[in-house]
This record gives structure tokens, C-alpha cells and sequence, in this order.
């Protein structure tokens, strides 16, 4: 039987209009004359309820069905969306030609994608997958023939096979499809109109206002282009079909009533703006002029595309500003949630050099707060703090402190957790108070972030009963979080005895905060503990990753770990491999070196077994993740450097044509010249950056690795400068933490100099 197995496809920025991860070949001259890859595999296209009659702006709903002969050969994505509202794993190729709808939008690139998906297996039973030709079409009244080409199924690498995507793209050509389509009467695109906005306007269940929205996109009059610049918000949290709603004023053939609709409710009283909107018409008013259309790209002559898009970029920063400034005169006009809205969104709009402004919205935006919806008012406690900071903001705060204490974990939770350490930073004895109360309350579990802000006196008066607690079978994950990082030796014994009760029954996560717990204070007993757990697995499954969650704490273990490597269960080794690349000490380096040969040495006469497959049951993919790890581990480590010397090694015992692959490419990048330090500045107060094969290090980490690098090893720092994020990240801070590292990488005689800041 066909088997699925769920995956997270992450979301990233995509410059290409097919994913990449459906290892699309290069482009073609006419992507429609290509051929089927393969023979043992099928894709049939089909119109649904076989109609072939439609009227103009009427959704044409498709059927793709594939098969195939071969057995555990071929999968393909289930994904029907993507996070930007278009999935392009297939073409569609019609007849007449019609036109894409939103050939000027992708024009540009630079969308963010990603979604959630599945693969599903192929074989003789038809996997079916549904799509709508307006997506990609839009046909005039006319007979048409259409057919598609799809790049949705693909199978694993064979050994020797190289590709950096860790599966290998097939291209299948469908059957032809025939139908018609006619002119739209005028009372059927009324009547779509009102439907669609009648469902768009109500509470409906969120799949109707989805279709709703489709329709009223596809639809192409007059009155629906009005009717999307008026229903249109903003992306994602702020309006879930809001993606539809902007494609349709981009795919609408009345292109300047579309701006001058969003233009015209900019000033209306009852319509929030916010910056997805503002720039939304931006993009409008850009790709409405021919003037900016992208250059082809010209390998002779680089320097051509780089100017065009600098030029591009300031004429950008130059509407934005424009249309803000619109927004920003229109905003005392504004009412109730339509006004918190539009402050919001001018003060996520406005550049570095607004600053004067935003500051002086900051209070009618904590004003309106009540207005704000509440995904929103969470985004700005936890992750943009800057745009409010203020005292005015202590009684918002304490309101949400005031509530019953959330579930842990969830969202509200975290926002509670914000909100208490931002009263803390605007009044102290305040903020402890609070803190403790939340300590102290049994419903009531504060993150270790925030406990860590209290004096060390407070926190004491929470442990005999956190310890009360755990002892009587009743403990918290609060307690153990407690447990982990302050109990002291004074409770050794009773936690001793509990453990020892239910060894290799506990849960993940107490289990690991009890054995951190004792690496801490009995070092010793604590290490026997955590090789005894790691063997106890008749229970739970805990023991997969019991390694990974001793964190900090895995040092004192790491004996325990190197031994694992060698553990008959993959799962363990590779567990064991990625704590010791995390967490390990430099000792544990050629230990891994020395599991990386062996893996060579049993693998090397049966590389051709190495393919990881979905079901990840077999002996073969269960090895290739094992590689797929210790090379992580040995390339990214915490406590060593990988230079390209190390990476060769690392290449030459790699067995897989994928895993080759990628260690080249950090080769190339170190070869290449200064490589580029990425910040990511989301949130404001937790930036993480990559720099080579090193990824999401937090700044201490970025700290270590550099002073880790080879002295006279050359670095580049990326400055994001306004209107390349949002909200735009301070110069002056960026700045700072800039200073902060290089002054570090001086002192090894490691040179960072600046990408593209003066």
C-alpha cells in the first residue's frame, strides 16, 4: 500500500517562480515542448465533473492524477499551496495562448514561500491532486486544448547521484484537454460578485471565504477589482485570504483602476492600511511601468542587473515613502480598529530616517491598542517591542498579567512571559513582584528566561516546594525546570529515589532536566544515570533523543555519548552525533572522525544500498541519515573549526553523491573568497546568523566560531538597510553588534569587514 509521510516544507525566500525543491532543470527556451523523464510513470490531467463549457472569470477546476509501474520508486508532493498563495509545480500549457494573470508580480522574484505537505508514494492506485487553470490562465471566450507538464513527483538519489536537494525531479507530460469558453453574461458576474462578498463579509467557516475569495479574484470586472482593493488587508495573520485578494487586483486586466482603487481607500474612514497593503500598491504602480521591467541577465556585463536593481530598490524606497506619507495624512480620518490598523502599518512602513514620526504615532498606537487584533498586539510584546517601548505601555501589560496564567507553551503563555519581562524593564521592584507571583502560583509556569530575572533569594523560597511536588508525584514542568537549574545537593537523595522509581518511564523532558540535574551536582552518578536511561527502552522512546535534550550539560557525559556512536540502533548514533557536534568538547572530535571512518569502512562495499527513501525503514536510509549527521556534526560544530582541508576529508568518506555534493558547496564558499556573516534580526532581541556551513548561531556562538577561524581568515557582514526588512532594524544597532564581533575577531587576527555599508 502507498504510504504519506508528513514534512515541513520551511519557508525561505524564492527568486525563481518554481521551487526549487521540485529540482526543476535549467530553463528552457519553450518549457511546454519538453518530454516525459521517465517511462514508468503517468500524469493524467482531467477537467472535474467533465465539463468543457465555461463562462469568462468562471473557475476551471482541474484533476491531476498519477500512477506509476514501478515499485518504491516514485513519490510525489501533495502540497497544493504554497505560503505565497501560488504553487508552480506544474505548467500549464494552453492553446490558444493565454496570458498568466500574474506574470508581472513574479517578474521581480523575491516572495516568500513554503507551506506544509506530504509525499505520497506511487503506485498503481492514482494519487490525485486538485488545482484551478485560473491560476495560471486567464483565457479569453475561445476553444482551447490544454495539457501540463509537471515536475510534482520525484524519486530519491541513487548512490552515486549528485544533488543538492536530496531527491531527483521527474518531469511527466500529461494527456490534452479540450474546452470552451464563452463570453460572461452580466447578471451571472453580478451575481458571483454578491455571493463572493456576502461570504467574504460574514463569519463563514474559513474554507468558504477561501473559495470566496478565489472567486471573486478569478472573476476579472470592473466591480470586482473595486470590490478586492476594499475587501484587501493584509497577508497572512492579518487576512487569511488575503493572498488571493492581492493577486487578484495583480491579475486583474483593469491594472490602473486597481491602484486607483487602493488609492481611493486609503482615504476611506473605515479601512485599516496596513504596510502589506502599502506595499502591495507599490508593486502595483511598479510593475505598471514598463520602464521597470527587469534587464535579461547579462553575464558579460554584471554590473547592468546590479545598477538596475539598486535603482530599483531606491525607486521603491521613494513610492513607499510616497504612499506612506498619504496613508500618514488620511490616518485622523480613520476610525476605531481601521484607525490601529493604519497606525500600525504607517509605523512598520516608515524607514530609519522616520523616526521623529514614528515616535510621535507610538502613543496613538498604544491608544488604539484595544482595536488591534490580538495575533497582532502578541507580535508587537514579543517580537517588536521597539515600535512601543514605553512606559505608557506598563498598564497593557499589567493587564495581561492580571488574566488567569495561560496553558505553557502556547502562544499566550509566551506572550505572558514578554509582558513580564518588559515590565521588569520599565519598573523593576515591579516586575519582580509580579515575577514571583507567577513562581509561586501553581497554575502559573514562567519561562527559565524569566525566573533568571529574579534575585536569587526569590527564587529559593520556590524550591521546597517545587521539590514537594516532584517527590509526591505531582511535580510541574516548572519544577523540573527549577530542578535543572538551581536545586542544590541538599535534594540528591530524595531525587535520587524518585528516578530510580520509575527509571526509563519518565518523560522526555523531566527525564532529561533530572539528569542534567545530576551531571551538575554528582557528576559521576549522573553520567552512570544517563547511560542507564539511554538503555532502558521498553517504555518510551525517549532514549532517541535523550543525547540532544543534555544540551549544556552534555560534557559531563561525554563518554556516554562517544559510545553511542557506535549504537546498533541508527536513531541513537545519530543522536549521539549531533549532541557531540552541538554540545561536545574539541576532545570529542576524533571520536566522530573515527565513526565517520568506520561508517566508510561497512559501507563502502554496499554504497549502492545507501538511498533514503520517505518510509526511512530500511538499513539503507536509516545509514544515510547517520552520514547525513556525522558530517554535520564534524562540519558544524560548536567547539572546532571545519576548514576546507577538513571538508575534503569529509568528502572523500562520504559515500552518497548528495552528501559530496554539499560538502563541495562549503568548499566553494570558503574558496570564493570573504564569506558573508547573515544576520537575522527576528526578533529584535534574539538575532541569530549563519556565516559558511555554520547556521542560526546566536551572537555569543557567532563570538566563539569566529575566534575559532584560521587567523588571516577574511569575513563579510551583511547591513540590511531600509526597506530591505521590516520593521526596519536600526543602523545604529546593527552598527554595534557589528563592533562587537569585529572587535573579537581582531584579537585572533580574524578580518570582518562590511558588505555593503559605508
Amino acid at each position: 500500500m502507498a504510504e504519506m509521510k508528513i514534512h515541513l516544507i520551511i519557508p525561505c525566500i524564492l527568486l525563481l517562480a518554481i521551487s526549487s525543491l521540485t529540482a526543476q532543470p535549467a530553463a528552457q527556451r519553450d518549457p511546454c515542448s519538453v518530454s516525459a523523464s521517465v517511462p514508468d510513470a503517468t500524469f493524467t490531467l482531467a477537467i472535474k465533473d467533465n465539463r468543457s463549457d465555461f463562462q469568462q472569470g468562471e473557475i476551471i477546476p482541474l484533476v491531476l492524477s498519477f500512477t506509476s509501474s514501478a515499485k518504491d520508486r516514485y513519490w510525489a508532493d501533495v502540497r497544493n499551496y504554497d505560503r505565497s498563495g501560488r504553487l508552480d509545480i506544474e505548467r500549464y500549457c494552453i492553446q490558444p495562448d493565454a496570458p498568466d494573470p500574474l506574470e508581472s508580480y513574479f517578474r521581480v522574484g523575491g516572495f516568500m514561500g513554503g507551506g506544509l505537505g506530504t509525499d505520497q508514494q506511487l503506485g498503481d492506485k492514482a494519487f490525485t491532486a486538485n488545482a484551478e487553470l485560473n491560476e495560471w490562465r486567464s483565457p479569453k471566450p475561445g476553444h482551447y486544448r490544454l495539457y501540463a507538464i509537471s515536475y510534482r513527483v520525484w524519486r530519491p538519489p541513487d548512490p552515486a547521484e549528485k544533488t543538492p536537494w536530496g531527491r531527483i525531479g521527474i518531469i511527466l507530460r500529461s494527456n490534452v484537454v479540450e474546452f470552451d469558453v464563452v463570453p460572461a453574461s452580466s447578471a451571472w458576474q453580478a451575481q458571483q460578485l454578491h455571493d463572493a462578498l456576502r461570504l467574504l463579509d460574514a463569519p463563514a467557516p474559513n474554507d468558504e471565504q477561501k473559495h470566496a475569495s478565489r472567486i471573486l479574484r478569478f472573476l476579472n470586472t470592473g466591480d470586482s477589482t473595486k470590490a478586492l482593493a476594499h475587501e484587501f488587508l493584509g497577508l497572512n495573520q492579518q487576512q487569511p485570504a488575503g493572498w488571493d485578494l492581492m493577486f487578484g487586483l495583480f491579475g486583474s486586466p483593469f491594472r490602473q483602476l486597481a491602484i486607483d482603487s487602493m488609492e481611493k481607500e486609503i482615504v476611506t474612514p473605515d479601512h485599516g492600511i496596513t504596510e502589506d497593503y502599502v506595499r502591495a500598491l507599490v508593486k502595483l504602480e511598479i510593475t505598471s511601468d514598463p520602464a521597470w521591467n527587469p534587464p535579461a541577465t547579462d553575464q558579460h556585463n554584471p554590473d547592468a542587473g546590479r545598477t538596475f536593481w539598486a535603482k530599483y530598490q531606491a525607486h521603491e524606497q521613494d513610492l513607499m515613502h510616497a504612499e506612506t506619507k498619504k496613508v500618514l495624512s488620511a490616518l485622523p480620518a480613520k476610525k476605531g480598529p481601521a484607525k490601529a490598523l493604519t497606525i500600525e502599518g504607517v509605523m512598520m512602513s516608515l524607514d530609519a530616517n522616520d523616526r521623529e514620526i514614528s515616535q510621535a504615532l507610538r502613543p496613538e498606537l498604544i491608544a488604539a491598542w484595544n482595536d488591534l487584533p490580538l495575533d497582532l498586539q502578541q507580535d508587537l510584546i514579543q517580537n517588536r517591542w521597539s515600535l512601543i517601548a514605553g512606559p505608557e505601555m506598563l498598564p497593557i501589560l499589567r493587564k495581561i498579567v492580571d488574566e488567569p496564567p495561560p496553558p505553557w507553551r502556547t502562544m499566550p503563555a509566551m506572550t505572558r512571559d514578554a509582558a513580564l519581562r518588559h515590565i521588569y524593564e520599565l519598573d523593576k521592584s515591579a516586575g519582580i513582584e509580579l515575577i514571583n507571583g507567577d513562581l509561586l502560583n501553581p497554575r502559573a509556569e514562567p519561562s527559565v528566561q524569566i525566573i533568571r530575572l529574579l534575585p536569587a533569594e526569590d527564587i529559593a523560597k520556590a524550591i521546597p516546594p517545587a521539590i514537594d511536588r516532584i517527590v509526591h508525584g505531582d511535580g510541574r514542568d516548572l519544577d523540573f525546570t527549577l530542578l535543572d537549574s538551581y536545586v542544590g545537593s541538599e535534594s540528591l537523595a530524595s531525587i535520587q529515589t524518585v528516578f530510580e522509581a520509575d527509571l526509563g518511564k519518565w518523560g522526555c523532558d523531566p527525564q532529561a532536566k533530572m539528569l542534567r540535574y545530576f551531571l551538575r551536582v554528582a557528576p559521576a552518578y549522573g553520567t552512570k544515570e544517563v547511560d542507564v536511561s539511554l538503555h532502558a527502552r521498553q517504555t518510551t522512546g525517549c532514549y532517541r533523543l535523550l543525547l540532544q535534550e543534555l544540551g549544556t550539560a552534555l560534557p559531563q557525559a561525554e563518554q556516554v555519548a562517544i559510545a553511542a556512536l557506535d549504537d546498533p540502533d541508527s536513531e541513537v548514533a545519530q543522536d549521539a552525533a549531533l549532541a557531540l557536534g552541538k554540545w561536545g568538547r574539541a576532545d570529542a572530535e576524533p571520536a566522530l572522525w573515527a565513526r565517520m571512518e568506520r561508517f566508510h569502512r561497512d559501507w563502502a562495499d554496499r554504497a549502492n544500498d545507501l538511498r533514503s527513501t520517505p518510509s526511512y525503514r530500511d538499513a539503507g536510509s536509516r545509514a544515510v541519515a547517520l552520514q547525513q549527521n556525522l558530517v554535520y556534526a564534524l562540519c558544524a560544530a560548536k567547539a572546532w573549526i571545519c576548514p576546507p582541508e577538513k571538508l575534503k576529508r569529509l568528502e572523500a568518506l562520504s559515500l552518497t553523491g548528495q552528501q559530496q555534493e554539499q560538502i563541495q558547496g562549503w568548499i566553494k564558499q570558503w574558496d570564493q573568497g570573504p564569506a558573508l556573516i547573515q544576520p537575522t534580526w527576528f526578533p529584535e532581541d534574539s538575532p541569530t546568523f549563519s556565516v559558511l556551513q555554520y547556521q542560526a548561531l546566536t551572537l555569543d556562538q557567532l563570538k566563539e566560531k569566529v575566534a575559532e577561524f584560521p587567523p588571516q581568515t577574511q569575513l563579510q557582514w551583511q547591513f540590511w538597510q531600509p526597506g530591505q526588512i521590516a520593521p526596519p532594524f536600526s543602523m545604529t544597532k546593527q552598527e554595534a553588534v557589528y563592533e562587537d564581533v569585529r572587535a573579537v575577531a581582531q584579537k585572533h587576527s580574524v578580518i570582518i569587514g562590511k558588505a555593503n555599508q559605508e
